[in-house]
């Protein structure tokens, strides 16, 4: 199996046949597209690097043969390409270094590429391919990680793929969403407690400490948990010794330790909501997961997978993205980053009924018009209404779930809660 390559430029063309072989792969250079579409097939080709004057040619091959993976390259054509079919796209000039990388994404199986329980992590963007090349360095190793990122972002998702990779991967992965537990629950759920602990106690409670002995636990908004509970937290990282609540004596605790934020911690830190001392004991290894949207290379590939997830879980055909949906994925902001997507893809594919996505049914996904999705609020409007409106909005379209709803919003539980609290005490919502 090899890789065909098209551009009109021979020189173009032999450096990177030259860099494909040193890669391991066979190279098929050439220059001419009617010998390109003569000699392309998926029997002979994993994936063709095709430049962007052959849009044509990138659409045309996709739609004769969808497993061949193209990999589009110019100078300005990046969503020509990308509508043509193209699941890449490099600019021109670009370094060998992020053509391999590029190539090498492409290259990646389903099975290959690191699950979760949520999603796939599919790094086709240079930005998640750095991220990628750090994960491999640091999932061997002991260090304690602090993932940085909006909501949907899929920081969950790279918590798991360094625990699967770890040395850990036998034993327990334990996560916890710090923000969805009230403050007065959250020790015990922590760290356990013994039987009479406390009225109720009935029986001895393992905390997620214990339950991740010899594993990896993830410590899901970090940020959200109170200074005093901090200070315990430090006191566990740095002795690997936890108490039960009621006991009299501490365990020892064999653990990795994952956290997650989506806020600006350094401002956290700065405004004196969390302890400097405990941010340096999480944050050994830092990763900043950027926005859907500045990860434009990802967002048709992260579509093609969410259709084919919800194709094989609803028993139904896979359907194909129209050129002006793919269009609409490629404008749209995505303030819910990745866990948006998913569930426009879910949505669409639900309310499609031919075997193509259309526009019209992206709209609907995204929960109103193409313009309303990406224009400007009325003039007029307020800041407060404007949140109102957004929350409100994100409410319904999760079904009332608040906790998903927060996560969307990047918020937590307990001020989405007081923010509808305050909209019903001045009756401009409805009781909840």
């Amino acid at each position: 199996m090899g890789i065909a390559i098209l551009d009109h430029d021979k020189a173009t063309v032999a450096i990177l046949a030259e860099i494909i072989d040193e890669m391991g792969q066979t190279p098929y250079p050439f220059t001419d597209k009617d010998k390109f579409l003569g000699a392309i097939s998926p029997t002979a080709h994993r994936a063709a690097v095709i430049a962007e004057d052959f849009a044509d040619v990138i659409e045309g091959t996709k739609q004769v043969y969808q497993s061949i993976e193209i990999l589009a390259m110019g100078t300005s054509g990046h969503d020509r390409c990308i509508q043509a079919g193209a699941t890449g796209y490099l600019k021109k000039p670009f370094p060998a270094g992020d053509f391999r990388q590029a190539l090498q994404a492409l290259l990646l199986g389903p099975g290959s590429r690191p699950q979760s329980g949520n999603g796939s992590f599919i790094a086709a963007d240079r930005s998640m391919q750095k991220i990628m090349e750090i994960l491999r360095k640091v999932a061997p190793t002991q260090a304690s990680v602090l993932i940085q990122g909006e909501s949907g972002t899929g920081k969950e998702v790279i918590a798991r793929y360094i625990h699967q990779h770890s040395k850990r991967a036998g034993g327990p992965y334990v996560g916890i969403n710090l923000a969805a537990i009230p403050d007065t629950l959250l020790e015990s759920e922590l760290f356990g407690y013994e039987k009479g602990a406390f009225t109720g106690a009935y029986a001895t409670r393992i905390g997620k400490f214990e339950l991740a002995d010899k594993g990896t636990i993830l410590l899901d908004e970090i940020t959200e948990i109170s200074i005093g509970l901090q200070a315990k937290l430090l006191r566990v990282l740095q002795e690997k010794q936890i108490d039960r609540v009621g006991a009299k004596s501490s365990l020892h605790v064999d653990f990795r330790v994952i956290a997650t934020t989506n806020r600006n911690i350094e401002q956290e830190i700065r405004d004196g909501n969390f302890r400097s001392d405990l941010y340096f004991r999480l944050n050994v290894i830092p990763i900043k997961v950027p926005p859907l949207q500045s990860r434009q290379n990802d967002i048709l590939p992260l579509a093609a997978h969410f259709i084919s997830k919800v194709a094989a879980r609803e028993g139904m055909p896979e359907k194909a993205l129209s050129p002006q949906a793919k269009d609409a994925f490629l404008s749209y902001s995505w303030p819910g980053n990745v866990r948006e997507l998913e569930n426009v893809i879910e949505r669409s594919m639900i309310l499609t009924d031919g075997p193509e996505i259309t526009l019209d049914s992206v709209e609907l996904g995204m929960g109103g018009s193409h313009e309303t999705a990406l224009g400007q609020p009325a003039v007029g409007t307020t800041i407060h209404e404007m949140e109102k409106n957004l929350i409100c909005s994100t409410l319904q379209s999760v079904d009332g779930n608040r906790t998903r709803a927060a996560s969307l919003l990047g918020i937590s539980i307990r001020t989405l809660r007081n923010k509808l609290n305050e909209y019903a005490g001045k009756g401009q919502i409805s009781d909840r």
